[in-house]
């Protein structure tokens, strides 16, 4: 197992220095999958921005051993009703359309007409296609109906089972439901 991420007491500021986040310290290797947990407001999100250089004020450290670009990141799906002159396949790019997430999906259907889990299927897809060394998520279950919910974590549990070179950092109120062997979880209070 390949180190890929080292936090060392990581607490994220506001930028008149008030703490944001506890402090936290974890390891991630290759074939994890770190479930962050925690109540809303705890500051999950903003450990991963301050992870992702998106928030830039904080104590402590972290160091990737790795490029940026083996980085993927799939923040929240927010407002759904913005409009965006695209359909589902514009948004694959030049990912091929034989993802299973993708099956039975109308990718010229219009983003803006497209359901919450429509759109976060292909946007899983995309990021899966890059074969990242670390794919941070969160909250990829918001807006997505039950059972999408299910085939969106078998497809990351496939990706993890096909690429065990790769990580994958998790933030969600969905119980996870995985048996994948390196599955741990850090609660964020």
């Amino acid at each position: 197992m390949k180190k890929l991420l080292r936090v060392e007491n990581l607490q994220a500021l506001s930028s008149q220095g008030n703490k944001l986040t506890p402090v936290v310290n974890f390891e991630l290797h290759s074939g994890d999958i770190l479930f962050l947990r925690g109540e809303n407001g705890s500051g999950k999100s903003t450990i991963l921005k301050t992870l992702l250089k998106l928030h830039p004020t904080f104590t402590g450290r972290f160091d990737f051993t790795i490029n940026n670009q083996e980085v993927e990141y799939l923040p929240q799906l927010g407002n759904l009703n913005f409009h965006m002159p695209l359909s589902l396949g514009d948004m694959l790019g030049e990912v091929k359309e034989n993802s299973p997430l993708l099956q039975g999906l109308d990718l010229d259907k219009k983003w803006n007409t497209a359901s919450g889990g429509e759109r976060q299927k292909v946007l899983f897809s995309a990021a899966l296609a890059k074969k990242p060394k670390i794919l941070i998520l969160d909250e990829p279950f918001n807006h997505v109906d039950h059972d999408s919910g299910l085939l969106l974590e078998q497809g990351l549990l496939e990706f993890m089972n096909s690429n065990p070179e790769s990580a994958l950092i998790l933030v969600s109120h969905r119980p996870f439901n995985s048996s994948h062997p390196q599955t741990r979880y850090l609660e964020i209070q």
